[in-house]
């Protein structure tokens, strides 16, 4: 499914300015004889961005800023909350609570083992939310509230 590079568009001019696609799905060939003609690009179907945070943990420095470097697949935005991986900072220097640990998933956009967002709730609440809200910009949101919070009864660190 993937989302529009409109949808994308709107988020950069947002908010979110250094939002960048990172791959594509396939545009069927035009049904066309003859002539060829320029296809348009396919759905985007991952993305990344810079979101920022707290440092997390149980160190004095914990509500410290820190900045995350996201990779989003929104290739089945509607059906699911997406996964979000996290490339920087390196697995080692994170101590949010609410981040797997890097050998938990695999990131295929990345080609690797990288953090990932610990959805928990977040994901319940994505799915009783009716279709037209599970939008790129409310995922984008989540995160951000995920990242600037933590759970401490989350499974994941």
């Amino acid at each position: 499914m993937g989302v529009t590079d409109a949808a994308v568009q709107r988020l950069v001019a947002s908010g979110y300015p250094d939002l960048g696609v990172i791959a594509r799905g396939v545009t069927p060939p035009p049904r066309r004889s003859g002539r060829t003609t320029t296809e348009p690009p396919g759905p985007v179907m991952a993305i990344r961005l810079s979101v920022t945070g707290i440092r997390g943990g149980r160190d004095p420095d914990r509500l410290a800023r820190c900045s995350y470097l996201l990779i989003v697949d929104v290739s089945k935005l509607g059906a699911a909350i997406p996964p979000a991986w996290i490339r920087t900072p390196a697995d080692r220097d994170i101590r949010h609570v609410n981040i797997w640990p890097s050998a938990k998933n695999y990131c295929t956009w990345a080609g690797g083992w990288l953090p990932s967002l610990c959805w928990n709730t977040f994901a319940a609440g994505w799915l009783q939310a009716p279709p037209s809200h599970r939008t790129l910009g409310n995922a984008l949101e989540y995160a951000k509230q995920l990242l600037n919070a933590e759970n401490h009864v989350s499974p994941a660190r």
